[in-house]
């Protein structure tokens, strides 16, 4: 359990950086994040690919309505990923799902939306290109959250 830990806030370093430096991060590291909640959570397989699930329904049911308000706005179809969010960020939000339940997801998922705005405008004079590292900013909150449930188990957010 501790090297599927290690294995998980070491990729999620990784993505912070390859975000924060190339706005990219590698296909590899959203697949190891997934499999390692896998390892780390003791429940069973079987509830915890439910959990997974919920929380992906639950993205994807978001960006539905994100997509359908810019399109709305625009009056056109506008694809999210060409101008709003990242293919990264979207497999990244989808490989943390197995590390929540739902309640904890949406907490998660809407503190690290925060944090990242916090991250791009305290960073401004740091930061030279015009998009945000969504994925590298979350990456990092994450990595926070998962140091704090791990050493401070009162009101833990990760299934950790």
């Amino acid at each position: 359990m501790k090297i599927a830990l290690a294995i998980l806030l070491f990729c999620l370093i990784i993505v912070f950086i390859q975000d924060w430096k190339y706005r990219k991060i590698h296909l590899v590291l959203p697949l190891v994040i997934f499999t390692a909640g896998f390892f780390l959570i003791p429940v069973e397989s079987y509830a915890l690919g439910k959990i997974a699930l919920l929380n992906i329904l639950f993205f994807l049911i978001i960006l539905g309505i994100l997509t359908l308000y810019m399109s709305l706005k625009s009056k056109k179809f506008l694809n999210p990923f060409q101008h709003y969010f990242g293919l990264g960020d979207l497999l990244f939000y989808i490989a943390v799902t197995p590390l929540f339940a739902l309640e904890n997801y949406n907490l998660f998922f809407i503190l690290s939306l925060l944090f990242a705005i916090l991250m791009q405008f305290g960073l401004k004079k740091l930061i030279k290109e015009e998009t945000v590292p969504l994925a590298g900013f979350s990456a990092l909150f994450l990595f926070i959250v998962i140091l704090k449930d791990y050493f401070i188990t009162f009101q833990k957010i990760t299934l950790l």
